[in-house]
This record gives C-alpha cells, structure tokens and sequence, in this order.
C-alpha cells in the first residue's frame, strides 16, 4: 500500500473528467484567442479590430494611404500600391496627421477610434490571464472548494470578456455613424476586424464552460455527487480508532 502521504496529494482529473476536459479545451482556446487579440496590429499585422478606408480620395496610382487599421498596440495604414506605414506598437499612441491627410481621413474619426483602445488593451490581457488560472483550476474539480474558486473567477472571465468584445463592437459601431459626418469629399468605408469575432468565439466558449462550472458545483444537471471514497472511508477509521 501506498504511504498516506502519496494518497494524499491531489491528483489531476479524479473526477468530473469529461468536464475538466471541456473546460480545458474551452479555457485553452480562449487563452489563445485573447491573447492574439491583445498583440494584435502591428505586433501581429494579420488581426486587427478596426478597418477604415477612404476611396476616390487620392489618385489610385498613388502610394499614398487610403486604407487605415486598428489594433490594439498601434495602426498601419496601406495605399493601393501595397506599401504600408504602421504607428507602434507602443500605449496609448496616436496617428500623425499627415497619414490621416493623405488618406483623406478626419482626425475625429481616428479620435473616436482610439478613444476606447486603450482600456481593451487591459482587459484584453487580462481576460487571457485569468483564462489561464481557470485552465489550471480545472484540473481539480474534484476539490468543492477549487471548483467554487474556479466557477467565481470564470464568471469574472466572461462578465470581462463580455465587456471586452461589447466596447470593440461599440467602436466600430460609433465610427461607422459618425465618419460621414465628420468629413465629406470622400467615399468611406468602416468594416469590423477580425479581431472583434475572435472575441466573440472565446465570449461564447467562456459562458458555456461557466455553465460547465455551475453544474458541477450544484450538482446538476447530470452531475453527480460523488461515491464515498477509499481514503474517505480510512480517514472515518483513522478517526475513530483515536
């Protein structure tokens, strides 16, 4: 028999695996998924929260920018000739005005863009944070106690998250209405960066494990208590012959 110190120690997925596994998956993802959405443009060029372009603005043959992206650690702004110019990444930066002026792109209209930007750099990271200390919890779901721990923080996670993917929609959404107030003699264009629906996927996968959670804490749904264990039934020995 094994000392009782070993039988003691906690040992990954003893129970509610099928859940721990979920969990790990969905926590896994989410991980990813706010994590790139936080080194986003012009740390990683291909994810981007924001696109705003402005056509028949400059002559097309031109390398001048018409096209300007958003993310979270700064901006790049393409021309029709494919050269780019990219701004960062550092926090809380600005576009100068002379790319805003050759794309033919109000200065408002990148203010209202970066208005928010700097607050989702926060959370964006820590939203991935805390998706990582819910990762390792559910490894020990066993434990009542890690598993209450590991619910609280993963609503925290998602009621963030949610916060996260409602202000990048907000964004997008307030520079849509107001871009053609804010300038005229050009034909823009606002399009929601991929950035936006990656959020939205670790949104909805956060929710559904917080449902995961829930269950397994109130025993629901399917979920059982457990059977008394061998080390329970030693302990009740252990107590008694004291």
């Amino acid at each position: 028999m094994s000392p009782s110190w070993i039988r003691k120690c906690p040992r990954p997925l003893q129970e509610h695996v099928a859940i721990s596994l979920c969990n790990l998956i969905i926590y896994l993802s989410s991980f990813l998924l706010f994590l790139l959405v936080g080194l986003s443009l012009p740390i990683i060029k291909s994810i981007y929260i924001i696109d705003v372009a402005a056509y028949h603005s400059v002559d097309p043959i031109s390398d001048a920018a018409t096209e300007l992206r958003f993310g979270v650690w700064g901006a790049c702004a393409y021309s029709p000739l494919n050269t780019s110019q990219c701004i960062g990444p550092q926090l809380g930066y600005t576009v100068p005005s002379y790319i805003l002026t050759d794309a033919g792109i109000a200065t408002k209209t990148a203010d209202l863009a970066l208005g928010g930007l700097l607050v989702l750099l926060v959370l964006h990271l820590v939203c991935a944070a805390l998706s990582t200390v819910v990762f390792g919890l559910s490894l020990f779901l066993h434990d009542h106690d890690v598993a209450l721990a590991a619910l609280i923080i993963a609503a925290v996670c998602a009621a963030l998250g949610t916060v996260v993917f409602a202000a990048d929609l907000a964004i997008v959404l307030v520079v849509k209405s107001k871009i053609n107030t804010l300038f005229s003699g050009a034909t823009f264009t606002v399009n929601f960066g991929n950035a936006v629906w990656m959020i939205l996927a670790a949104v909805v996968a956060t929710w559904i494990a917080v449902g995961l959670l829930s269950a397994r804490v109130c025993y629901c749904c399917g979920v059982r208590r457990p059977a008394k264990t061998a080390t329970d039934s030693e302990k009740s020995s252990e107590v008694h012959s004291e």
